[in-house]
């Protein structure tokens, strides 16, 4: 019951994060319908705008929330940096990485990797900065800090993070309950620590 009630909480967040793009396609696509060509220019720039963040949206969505064919299989960190920051950056966001240029990392983990993105973005609030960081060599420990004047932790993000479903998440927050899953398919724990103005999300291994 639990994994599927977390399947069908997956599929409201996905259909949450693209309603927005996709209705802003279709209404873009009305207006230009009713405009001469010599109108439409701006109108089908912000069509090709939207259709490519949805793109992008599916693709990160793909990655944290989709089951891998092949576990094994591998991905650039610079494609891993570029897929977190095409969905997470934003006017009032900024994303840093650490270790772009390493060795390419287990899908498992890089799908670790957005799901800590993921949650450090919600602790984060309206604003702030997140860095991902990976060693060098080693896809572990994985990474992400949030820091930010009103960067927060709820006792039900921690419960999660913990690995608990009481209460039960709701589609806003379904990466807290998916990370420590993730972690554990990775060989690793999660680890949550606190500083004036920061979270730093952590999966170490063992």
């Amino acid at each position: 019951m639990t994994d599927s009630a977390l399947a069908g909480v997956v599929c409201a967040r996905i259909c949450h994060d693209l309603s927005s793009p996709v209705g802003a396609l279709v209404n873009g696509i009305d207006l230009i319908r009713e405009i001469t060509p010599e109108e439409a220019a701006g109108e089908l720039a912000m069509v090709a705008q939207t259709a490519a963040r949805a793109a992008a949206m599916l693709r990160f969505h793909r990655l944290a929330f989709g089951t891998a064919s092949d576990p094994a299989a591998t991905l650039s960190r610079r494609e891993l940096s570029e897929r977190i920051e095409a969905v997470i950056a934003g006017p009032r966001v900024t994303v840093g990485w650490s270790a772009q240029d390493g060795p390419p990392v287990t899908i498992t983990v890089a799908r670790l990797t957005c799901l800590l993105a993921l949650a450090a973005r919600r602790l984060l609030g309206l604003e702030g900065a997140l860095k991902v960081i990976l060693p060098a060599r080693d896809p572990l420990p994985a990474s992400v800090i949030a820091e930010g004047s009103r960067v927060a932790v709820t006792a039900e993000q921690r419960q999660w993070l913990a690995g608990g479903l009481d209460p039960f998440p709701d589609s806003r927050h379904v990466e807290f309950a998916l990370a420590p899953r993730a972690a554990a398919a990775a060989g690793a724990r999660l680890v949550l620590s606190e500083a004036e103005g920061q979270i730093a999300l952590r999966a170490v291994a063992g």
